[in-house]
């Protein structure tokens, strides 16, 4: 009973949803299989008829006219089958570039918390690599449609069929013998029925068990499938060839590649043997099925209770008849096994973000005065037992240069992500201006943030499209931040400008750049913003020093009127802001001015004074 709720639940989903994003695709499919459906019996009844002429050495205008209809109508059903299924081919990869769409849209929208769970990413797997095992949703409608077809076969099997089992009259009824005479009466056919239905039964039983193999299988390799995908596209990123090369990494590649590719192979086969053992029994069935149809026609044939064109008919029309009640069963199952696949799909498109979406605008502000307030806020990571942040208490004033500082692990990444609304708190609150910022509008909130993290990423597209983080570019004001960056002399020696493609994975003139490059971009990415905050996790890791003062000496008027938050392991970075934190174990230990935690003798004059015997 659940396996027919949750196909009927899927039928109602794909259904709708196929309508809403191209309408009309459904329509075309089955108008296309009912053709299908009826081609073949033109073929099969005008064959008989010309097959009855040739034998019964009719006139050659009345073979000759059968032949010319047979060939009109079949031409037309072509054409008609060619122009409809030209229309439904384009309709087929709309319908499958909008999927891809809504699970990319999907992804895209997930709160960033749920995104990296391991949970996530296995049902994001399990999703894609769903559509490609047998989830695919124009599958799944060809196979509905496909049920169309077959209950059309059936009629039109039917139609030509029932005359074969009505019993013949035969003025000597007692020449025909004991075979004849029971092939030419009505019980003959309850035979040829129970014959059939013992048939149907085992396929469908045979298919089922199959298709819950095939299932099994599927999930228990997600990981696998995730793992090997990994490896594999390692293997062929260009970007980090450098390491595998330099650190001799071939072997331990190859290794982890061949590990995977081994337990694949290895629950593949055990697979495939288990189904070769039960696809054996409904192809058995099928040629046992197939004899009895042949014998029973034929043996009809030879004791002259039908024709030779009529012998021909209803062995094809039977060999339908047959096909399509057993594809029936087979589309069933089908159907059963692509529900669990679509299931997946759906179960991805349903994930409910977490976060509350509010409706507060943020405050729009000329001057840029904004006041953020961490209050008695702590953070827990998912499946984690360790508190990331503890008890933080901290008002940050706007328009000030504040600085994060600590050891690894110390909770200096994660406070910043809880600012930005990445994480929300476990405990506590955060708030702007008074308010919570669970009640802001989460877009309009995101825009008071310019953040280049640690591990920022630039994209293979070009210059300018990176910098303004869109299609749309203010050609002169992205020229001004990469100079503020100190991009300039890189810029002028790339003869395209801003419509320099980087990198080559989409275009094989991309421009490679440096890691000191790359930096320079985002930090200009992050002015082109003009957002009141400006967040730099290790903003000048990849420059060198001459760099690095340069990009210090200009920070001030980069950020003029406007709050910034730099984390960084260089202790000298600190000497240009108002304000320094320093955390310890997910806990704020000391905060002041650079003069103010030197005298202290805490934790931030320990890490200064150990970077200083550097430079002495």
């Amino acid at each position: 009973m659940k396996n027919k709720e949750n196909v009927r639940g899927t039928v109602s989903k794909v259904l709708n949803l196929t309508h809403r994003i191209v309408p009309g695709y459904i329509t075309f499919v089955v108008i296309v299989k009912l053709i299908a459906a009826g081609q073949p019996f033109v073929s099969i009844y005008f064959s008989s008829l010309i097959l009855d002429g040739l034998f019964r050495m009719d006139s050659f205008e009345s073979i000759f006219k059968n032949v010319l209809i047979l060939l009109c109508i079949d031409s037309v059903l072509v054409l008609i089958r060619w122009g409809l299924e030209l229309i439904n081919w384009v309709k087929k990869h709309e319908l499958t570039q909008k999927i891809n769409k809504m699970l990319v849209s999907k992804t895209m929208d997930l709160d960033f918390d749920i995104l990296e769970k391991h949970e996530t990413l296995d049902m994001y797997k399990k999703a894609k690599d769903g559509m490609l095992a047998g989830g695919d949703i124009r599958s799944f409608i060809d196979n509905l449609a496909g049920l169309v077809e077959k209950i059309a076969t059936i009629v039109y099997s039917l139609v030509l069929i029932v005359p074969l089992f009505i019993p013949q009259v035969v003025q000597d009824a007692g020449a025909l013998g004991g075979i004849g005479y029971f092939l030419n009466q009505w019980y003959s056919f309850v035979v040829m029925v129970i014959v059939l239905a013992v048939h149907v039964f085992m396929s469908y039983k045979m298919n089922k068990k199959a298709s819950l193999l095939q299932v099994a299988f599927f999930e228990k390799n997600v990981s696998y499938n995730r793992y090997f995908g990994y490896w594999f596209n390692l293997i062929f990123d260009y970007s980090i060839g450098k390491y595998i090369r330099l650190y001799k990494m071939q072997k331990l590649m190859t290794k982890r590649v061949q590990e995977t590719n081994d337990k694949l192979e290895e629950e593949g086969n055990a697979w495939i043997n288990k189904d070769l053992k039960i696809s054996m029994v409904p192809l058995l069935s099928q040629c046992f099925m197939q004899l009895a149809s042949y014998v029973y026609v034929g043996l009809k044939a030879v004791f002259g209770l039908i024709s030779a064109g009529k012998c021909i008919m209803y062995v094809s029309s039977y060999t339908k008849l047959v096909e399509s009640i057993t594809g029936i069963s087979s589309n069933f199952v089908n159907l059963k096994t692509e529900s669990r696949y679509l299931s997946f799909f759906y179960d991805y498109m349903e994930i409910q973000n977490k976060r509350y979406d509010g409706s507060i605008p943020t405050e729009k502000r000329d001057d840029n005065v904004y006041e953020i307030e961490f209050r008695d806020v702590s953070f827990k990571y998912a499946n984690s037992e360790t508190w990331a942040l503890r008890h933080v208490n901290k008002k940050i004033t706007l328009g000030t240069k504040n600085a994060v500082v600590g050891k690894n692990g110390a909770g200096k990444t994660t406070f910043i992500k809880l600012l930005c609304r990445l994480y929300e708190p476990t405990e506590g609150q955060i708030l702007l201006n008074g308010v919570d910022i669970r009640y802001y509008d989460n877009e309009e909130y995101a825009k008071l943030f310019a953040i280049v993290f640690q591990d920022f990423n630039l994209f293979s597209f070009p210059l300018g499209e990176n910098v303004a983080s869109g299609v749309d570019v203010d050609r002169e004001r992205a020229v001004k931040c990469l100079e503020d960056a100190g991009f300039k002399e890189r810029l002028d020696k790339m003869e395209k400008g801003l419509d320099t493609p980087l990198y080559q994975y989409d275009d094989e003139n991309g421009v490679e750049i440096s890691g000191g490059e790359a930096q320079k971009i985002a930090i200009a990415r992050s002015l082109y913003k003009d957002a009141p905050f400006v967040i730099m996790d290790e903003p000048t890791s990849a420059l060198d020093p001459v760099a690095e003062y340069e990009i210090y000496q200009r920070f001030d008027q980069m950020v003029e009127g406007k709050t910034s938050i730099y984390i960084s392991h260089r202790m000298s970075s600190c000497r240009f802001c108002d304000n320094i934190i320093v955390f310890d174990e997910g806990k704020i230990v000391e905060q002041g001015s650079h003069d103010q935690l030197m005298g202290n003798g805490g934790l931030y004059s320990e890490m200064w004074n150990a970077q200083a015997q550097y430079y002495a």
